[in-house]
């Protein structure tokens, strides 16, 4: 999966991958769980740069966030869920469609709301 995020621009940081657009950041983190070493998180997120300023913001300061599922531990099937997330919510003028749907994930802050609202 390394080197699939890595031709796709995306640039690691401990446990986290980003991949800076015009609009966005995208966030991938993979996180450790604390009841088993054998499960994990798989954290998608994405920053609004036009609402922050962060250059590389954690997942949990993110402005979009959900999770994949990661109940099938093959590679190419979680970087396929990654994938179609991203592309699903990866773009501005997507997200603000998706907004008026009420189709966002659970996870959107309120400064996001607002600007996603903005039209």
């Amino acid at each position: 999966m390394k080197l699939v995020l890595k031709k796709q621009g995306f640039k690691k940081t401990k446990t986290t991958w980003r991949k800076t657009t015009d609009d966005l950041i995208y966030v991938l983190n993979i996180q450790g769980s604390q009841w088993s070493e054998e499960d994990y998180y798989i954290n998608v997120a994405l920053y609004i740069k036009a609402i922050g300023e962060e250059e590389n913001p954690p997942e949990y300061r993110c402005h979009i966030r959900g999770q994949i599922e990661n109940e099938v531990y093959v590679c190419s099937s979680i970087y396929e869920e990654v994938s179609n997330w991203f592309e699903k919510y990866g773009d501005i003028e997507r997200l603000r469609t998706l907004w008026r749907k009420s189709e966002l994930p659970l996870m959107v802050t309120v400064n996001a709301q607002n600007y996603l609202n903005e039209s």
